[in-house]
Order: structure tokens, then sequence, then C-alpha cells
């Protein structure tokens, strides 16, 4: 028996949950470079992906996303021992996205107050140009065997692996730099990743298994149709200090009260995430740095966490 297969993922920022519905709020909420992440994230999320994607190419040219990965297999299982006898490779596509131009429509506020954030924040608010994003060289696809850098460690002995993918990504240069030198961000961009697991069990019987870093949103495909998609970390509204926070003496009727401006920034929902992204106070970690690394990825340096792995069907 012969077959063809495909499978594959989009991760994209999704706008919501999103803390921020007025850019004010970024002048107002200390310290600032959090709420001004928030409304950059949610100013050039994406759309969402569609239901199906047929064309690839297509897909990629509207630049709709943070990372693409694509694996098209040919498989052919012996028909007296039903195991599988050959995988090939047909096509495989790792692509590490773009960051789309900043939507005003979504905070039409910030065209103003870019102009007080300097020549760099203005020249970002106002552009119309998507920046590529960075991928990992440990990025691939690995064909009946497993990813040397896989998250996923729950797949039962019966089943034969066709073909591990696993995309490591993060934003470019120009966007990390906004994030540090404009938004004042005390950490680089971190690495995020998405990995995709395609196993065959006997009759013809195939099945995913998915994993990704906690941000961003991940949307997983099975021959072209979405099967599975597990949402980003995010903050509805921003957790608050205490408002007798540094205080010697606690007043009784201070006790138990927040300070509304004052953001608990380790609280934060996405915090997990921007902290791990190497300090601002030295430079972005290298893409040379990356070869070689063993290990599961959500362990290597500057790598965000783990989300759960699923399963499909």
């Amino acid at each position: 028996m012969q077959f063809e297969i495909k499978f594959g993922s989009v991760s994209w920022i999704n706008k919501d949950p999103n803390p921020i519905w007025l850019a004010a709020k970024a002048e107002v909420l200390v310290p600032e470079w959090v709420p001004k992440t928030y409304i950059g994230l949610v100013a050039t999320a994406n759309d969402k992906p569609p239901e199906q994607i047929q064309d690839i190419i297509a897909f990629q040219d509207k630049r709709q996303f943070r990372a693409f990965t694509h694996c098209h297999l040919g498989v052919v299982v012996d028909d007296n021992t039903k195991k599988v006898a050959k995988v090939v490779s047909i096509q495989s596509v790792t692509n590490p996205g773009w960051t789309p131009p900043f939507s005003l429509v979504r905070y039409p506020s910030v065209g103003i107050g870019s102009v007080f954030d300097g020549w760099q924040a203005l020249k970002a608010t106002w552009s119309f140009s998507y920046h590529a994003g960075e991928e990992s060289p440990l990025s691939g696809a690995v064909t009946l065997g497993r990813h040397a850098n896989t998250s996923i460690t729950t797949i039962p002995a019966g089943e034969t692996v066709l073909a591990n993918m696993l995309i490591k990504f993060r934003a470019g240069s120009v966007t990390d730099n906004l994030g540090v030198n404009v938004v004042k961000c005390p950490y680089h961009v971190p690495w995020v990743w998405c990995e995709t697991v395609l196993t065959y069990q006997y009759e013809k019987t195939f099945k995913l298994y998915k994993r990704g870093s906690i941000f961003p949103t991940h949307t997983w495909y099975l021959d072209g149709k979405q099967v599975m998609s597990k949402d980003q970390v995010g903050d509805l509204q921003f957790p608050k200090c205490a408002l007798a926070a540094g205080m010697g003496y606690v007043p009784p009727q201070l006790s138990g009260l927040n300070n509304p401006f004052s953001i608990n920034v380790p609280a934060l929902a996405l915090y997990p995430v921007l902290s791990a992204g190497a300090s601002a106070g030295g430079p972005q970690t290298t893409l040379g740095g990356e070869k070689g690394l063993l290990k599961s990825v959500e362990t290597h340096l500057n790598s965000a966490p783990a989300g759960p792995v699923q399963t499909y069907p």
C-alpha cells in the first residue's frame, strides 16, 4: 500500500486576550514597558488562519503568520506485515514568518504618542513594512526518526514515527531593537517554537502529536485541514501590586488594597515568555549559538516554556 499525507502548523499572534483597550493606559501604568509591549503585540497581531490550507505558497505570500511548517510524505506499507516499509520526504518547509505592520486601527492614539517616543517609534508606528522573523538552524524535519530537540516523549512503542518536525523561531532584529530601545523592555525577544510528530498505526491509522511554546497560538493541519489549535497565554487585565508595597508600616485601612497604577510584573501570565529572553543589558543571543544544541527545545537557554502535548485523533 502507498499513501501520501501532508501535515504542518501555523504559529500566530491572536489579538486576544488583551488587557489594553486604550493606548493612553501605557502612559499612566508602571512600568510603562509592560502595556507598551502588549500594545505592540496586539497592534501587530495576525489574522486567524483559515480552516483549510490547500495552496501553501499563496498562504505564505500573505505573511499573516509568525511561523509556518509543512511536510508532505510518501509512505509505503508492506501488504503482508502491515508495517511501514519506506517513507519519502516529498516536500518540507519551515518558515519563520513575519511581524506585520503596526495597525493604527486598533490603537489610533498611538500614532500621536509615537511622536513623543522618538524617531524609531514614529517610523515603526507609521511603517507599512513586514519584518522577517529569524529561524534557528535546529529547525527541520526528520523522517522515520525523532528530532534531536524533540519535546514529545509520550509516543507508544506500537506506533511508527513517520516524521518529526520542529521549528524554533523569534522576531527579527528590527522588532527586537524596537522592544529594547523604544519600549524599554528589559528582555530581548525570546525563542518560541512549535513541534509536530506524525505516526502510523496498524491498518492505515495516522496520528498527530503536537506541542508548542505557551506563546504564540499554534494551529495544526492534517492534509490541509485544521485539526487542532492551542491558544497562547495572555492577560485579560494587569495584576496590580499591593498599595502598601515597600512601606515599612502598613496602616490597617490600606491592608489588602492594590495600587491601580502599579503592575505586578512577575504575576503576568505573559511574564514567563517575556522573561525567557536574554537580558536587554547585553546583546541578543546569536544564531550561531544554536548549532549543535541537544536536549528538548524547551530546556534551551532563552526558550519559552512548553505547553501540553496534544493528539489527533
